[in-house]
C-alpha cells in the first residue's frame, strides 16, 4: 500500500492498525501520514502522545516488555521506532577496506527472533492504548514478519513522488488551503523545486499566504514569488544559447553563480541538457511521442517539453559540434589550462557566436 492509498483509508474511517511498517526514503509524507492519523485518532475521542525511539538501542523482546507496562498517560501511547534492524536485510560484517562492522548486541539479540510472538499477536488486536510505527529505509519482503504486515494492510511504501503522483500531491496542498492551482502553475513549481517535499511546503505557505482571499494559483504568481532552482536557470542558459542571445545568457551564467554553483557543476549540467535535446531529437526522428520520450529517457513530462522548445532552435549537427565544444572545454578546465569561470565565460561567448542555432 502507498502513501495516498494509506491516507485515503484512513480519512474514509478504514481501520486503525496497532502496528504500522513504514518504508521508504520519503520522511516529509512518513511525517504527514502520522499527523493524519492522530488527527483522526483524536476524532475518534482518543488521544495519543507520540515517544520517539532509536530501534538501533531497543531489541524486539525488549520492546514488547515496554508495550505490556501500563501507561503513564490517560490516553495513549504512539511509539515511533526508527531504524530498527529486525525488519531489514542483514548487512555484510565487513566493507570494503576489510573492517569489520560493529553490530550492536541488540541486533545480535534480534536474531534469534526474540519478541517476534509476541509482535505477531499484537499486530492482530484492536488498538487499545499503544500503537507501534516502525520506520525503516527499505524492508525485507523476504521476511516472514514483514509479509504479516503486508497481508495486514500495515506496510505503507513511502517512495519519493515523482510525475503525476508528485503532481497529485501538490495540488492536494492547495486544496486544503481552498486554493486551485493551475497545470501550468504546477509544472513551474516541479521546475523550480524539484522534489522536495519540504521545500514545497515551505513555498507553499509563502503563495497561500500571499494570495489571502484569491482562489487560484497561476503560473506566473509562481514565477513572481518562487525562487528559481538551478534547473531552471540552467534551462534558461540553454534557451538563450540556442537564441544567440548574449546578455541573457550571461545573466543566467551569473544567477547560477549566485547560487553558489561551480562552474565546472554548470558545464556539466548544460552539457547534459544539450545531450538531452540531441537524444530527443534522435528520438523524434523516430516517430516517439513526447510521452514516450520521456518515458525512454527517465525524465518528467514538462523537461520534455522544455526539450521540445529548444529542439526547434537546433539540429543535430549543431548539437553536436556543441557537446564537442563543452566536453574540450571541460578537458582545459580539469588539466589546468583554463581558469574555470574565465572558461566558461568563453564557452558561453564562443557558443554565442557561432555554434549554436540551425544552420
Amino acid at each position: 500500500m502507498d502513501y495516498f492509498q494509506a491516507v485515503m483509508q484512513l480519512r474514509k474511517g478504514g481501520i486503525i492498525h496497532p502496528l504500522y511498517l513504514f518504508s521508504g526514503p520519503e520522511e516529509y509524507l512518513k511525517e504527514e501520514f502520522l499527523q493524519e492519523l492522530l488527527k483522526q485518532l483524536k476524532e475518534k475521542g482518543k488521544v495519543f502522545f507520540l515517544e520517539r525511539l532509536d530501534g538501533r538501542q531497543i531489541n524486539l523482546a525488549e520492546l514488547m516488555s515496554e508495550i505490556k507496562q501500563a501507561t503513564l498517560f490517560s490516553g495513549g501511547r504512539l511509539l515511533w521506532i526508527s531504524n530498527p534492524p529486525y525488519f531489514i536485510a542483514a548487512q555484510k560484517k565487513g566493507d570494503a577496506s576489510g573492517e569489520k562492522e560493529k553490530v550492536p548486541a541488540a541486533r545480535q539479540r534480534v536474531n534469534g527472533q526474540l519478541g517476534e510472538k509476541e509482535l505477531l499477536i499484537f499486530l492482530q488486536q484492536k488498538v487499545s492504548d499503544a500503537i507501534i510505527i516502525f520506520s525503516v529505509l527499505n524492508v525485507d519482503r523476504r521476511k516472514k514478519i514483514v509479509k504479516l504486515f503486508e497481508e495486514a494492510g500495515a506496510l505503507i511504501d513511502f517512495s519519493p513522488l515523482k510525475g503525476m503522483l508528485l503532481k497529485r500531491w501538490l495540488r492536494e496542498q492547495f486544496l486544503k488551503e481552498k486554493k486551485k492551482i493551475e497545470e501550468e502553475a504546477i509544472d513551474e513549481l516541479v521546475e523550480r523545486l524539484g522534489e522536495d517535499l519540504y521545500l514545497h511546503k515551505r513555498e507553499i505557505e509563502k503563495i497561500v499566504t500571499y494570495t489571502g482571499n484569491e482562489e487560484v494559483v497561476t503560473r506566473a504568481l509562481v514565477r513572481y514569488l518562487v525562487p528559481e532552482s538551478r534547473q531552471g536557470n540552467i534551462f534558461k542558459l540553454v534557451e538563450y544559447l540556442g537564441q544567440k542571445n548574449l546578455k541573457g545568457s550571461l545573466e543566467h551564467l551569473h544567477k547560477l553563480y549566485r547560487q553558489n554553483e561551480h562552474p565546472l557543476v554548470i558545464l556539466s549540467m548544460v552539457a547534459r541538457q544539450f545531450r538531452l535535446i540531441y537524444q530527443f531529437l534522435i528520438l523524434q526522428e523516430k516517430g516517439l511521442s513526447q510521452r514516450e520520450i520521456a518515458a525512454f529517457l527517465k525524465i518528467q513530462p514538462f523537461v520534455v517539453q522544455e526539450l521540445a522548445i529548444q529542439a526547434k532552435k537546433h539540429d543535430r549537427h549543431t548539437i553536436a559540434v556543441i557537446i564537442a565544444h563543452l566536453k574540450k572545454m571541460d578537458m582545459n578546465i580539469k588539466t589546468g589550462r583554463l581558469e574555470a569561470a574565465d572558461a566558461l565565460e568563453q564557452c558561453i561567448l564562443t557558443l554565442n557566436a557561432s555554434g549554436s542555432g540551425k544552420q
